[in-house]
């Protein structure tokens, strides 16, 4: 009795959509063929490659055998998976997240959280049969020499994090609302990525093998490097995953407040990950690596908090505190234009400052006498990030503007098209003005680059990789003017965020007090009406 009711509280624990899922994957012979093909091909190559293999005696027996076929198993495990795996669930819930093919677990009680857990749980699921069915065949290559049992394993641990990300990034493009050209569109960025990560893996994979990762088990360094990769994956896997429930919750919710937290453990996650990375091994390449990428992740989470709501419903005014020095930091956090702008502007000022204030309070630990391409190189990174940034928000703070005080018309969830077409505009346009007024220095190569400033790419080149005659003054003068130009657009666009910020504030308490179960309103229908 004791089991029954153990497994009937194990039933009540599975995820039905993972349960879903799985049951249509087992009725259909797509994963029964796919898994006997792999069986087959991989028997196989070991097959033809024993039988057929050199047996000449005057050579000694080569000792990268095993290594050799194991690379071709691995070629053949991880784009099967990376391929068929998010395919197939990123089609199926692209399908269901059609407005022709609304799926029932979109109006039923599940939650959105329970709805994408779900999918990547049958993935994972999935993921594991065909590593089950592949795995003893490359860990056979270890009898054929070559690798050892601990490189097998690690290659695996890799690919399985790799493969786990192409699918959870598959589900997030799945559960984007488009028509079914952008669904196109976004299939070929994906398969484009894809193929990237594809090529990407197995390069890193063979270069460890070559590196010998059985004999450096008891290295710290190894052990830093191998956590850092793994708890970086896992992050990314998890930034996807609540980018994917903020997108399928409903708009009345409040799905960007765990997006924001979420967005804020990852930034010191990996800032911590790559101090210590760079203080262990004293060069700053891993705090160049996280500046990048969070840089990135911020800008295009400006382009998104533009369009969010700016004002809030019932439901979302609820849960707002009553205390005024609370609102203050949720309002940085909850779903709203106004404070997802500010939110990031501020993780943005960071993400430059105290890297820069890093290396320079600790310049002789990282940066020896000597090493006058690295300083030049991190001027140059400094130099660039700050640019990109400080064009990000211009642009973004600019059609915010715009939006508000000429084109009220536009909706706000449409600012990022007004965004993209001043991009556009201030990069073509400073082409004509210079073929009408300075034809002749266009024509030389010596055009003055204050007419191109518009233009963020000529800017960012001319500033980084130019820096002879009037292109030094240029290049000292065009972030401070880019810097006070963002600021005047954040000062222009205060009325915006002050009227976000008064409407932030719960419902007024009720005046009347809540009738009981036992009592009837004034007015309401009685039971024997």
């Amino acid at each position: 009795m004791k089991a029954v009711r153990f497994m009937d509280k194990f039933d009540d624990l599975l995820n039905p959509i993972a349960v879903k899922e799985l049951r249509q994957a087992v009725k259909g012979r797509v994963i029964v063929s796919a898994l006997t093909l792999f069986l087959l091909i991989q028997l196989s190559i070991l097959l033809l490659t024993l039988s057929f293999g050199d047996r000449r005696t005057i050579e000694p027996a080569s000792l990268y055998a095993g290594r050799g076929i194991f690379q071709i198993l691995q070629n053949i495990l991880l784009g099967a998976c990376i391929l068929l795996v998010p395919l197939y669930a990123g089609l199926r819930l692209a399908a269901e997240r059609s407005d022709s093919n609304v799926d029932l677990l979109f109006i039923s009680t599940l939650r959105p959280r329970c709805i994408i857990a779900g999918k990547l749980q049958a993935s994972v699921v999935l993921i594991l049969l065909i590593f089950s069915a592949c795995a003893p065949f490359m860990t056979f290559t270890y009898l054929l020499r070559g690798l050892d049992i601990p490189s097998i394993v690690l290659v695996l641990a890799l690919d399985f994090l790799v493969v786990l990300l192409s699918t959870q990034g598959a589900i997030f493009l799945g559960t984007v609302p488009a028509n079914i050209v952008l669904k196109l569109l976004l299939g070929l960025v994906g398969f484009g990525f894809l193929t990237i990560l594809f090529s990407g893996t197995m390069e890193f994979s063979q270069e460890l093998l070559r590196f010998g990762l059985g004999s450096h088990l008891d290295s710290v360094e190894f052990w830093l490097v191998a956590g850092a990769v793994a708890i970086t994956l896992v992050a990314v896997i998890g930034l996807l995953f609540t980018w994917s429930v903020a997108i399928v919750s409903p708009p009345s919710s409040n799905r960007a407040l765990p997006v924001r937290l979420y967005l804020l453990s990852f930034w010191l996650v990996t800032g911590g990950l790559a101090g210590l990375l760079a203080y262990y091994f004293r060069v700053p390449i891993p705090l160049y690596f996280w500046e990048w990428a969070n840089l990135t992740l911020l800008c295009a989470q400006l382009l998104v908090v533009i369009n969010e709501r700016e004002q809030w419903g019932l439901r979302v005014r609820r849960t707002i505190p009553r205390r005024g020095w609370l609102r203050g930091p949720l309002f940085l956090l909850y779903s709203g234009s106004a404070g997802g702008v500010l939110f990031t502007v501020l993780l943005l000022v960071l993400t430059l400052a105290l890297p820069r204030f890093t290396l320079e309070y600790w310049s002789d630990f990282f940066f020896s006498s000597s090493s006058r391409f690295l300083r030049d190189f991190d001027h140059r990174n400094a130099l660039t990030l700050m640019l990109i940034a400080l064009y990000t928000v211009d642009y973004c703070m600019l059609a915010v503007w715009l939006r508000n005080v000429l084109l009220g018309r536009i909706q706000a969830a449409y600012t990022w098209v007004l965004v993209l077409l001043l991009l556009g505009l201030g990069s073509a346009l400073p082409w004509p003005l210079l073929f009408l007024f300075q034809n002749e220095e266009l024509r030389m190569g010596r055009t003055n680059p204050w007419w191109q400033l518009s233009n963020p790419f000529s800017t960012i080149y001319t500033c980084v990789m130019e820096s002879s005659g009037d292109k030094t003054v240029f290049r000292d003068m065009c972030p401070l003017f880019l810097g006070v130009l963002g600021l005047m657009l954040l000062l222009g666009c205060l009325p915006w965020m002050a009227r976000q910020v008064r409407r932030f504030r719960p419902p007024e308490k009720e005046s009347h007090p809540t009738a009981s179960a036992g009592s009837y309103a004034p007015g309401a229908i009685s039971p024997g009406a």
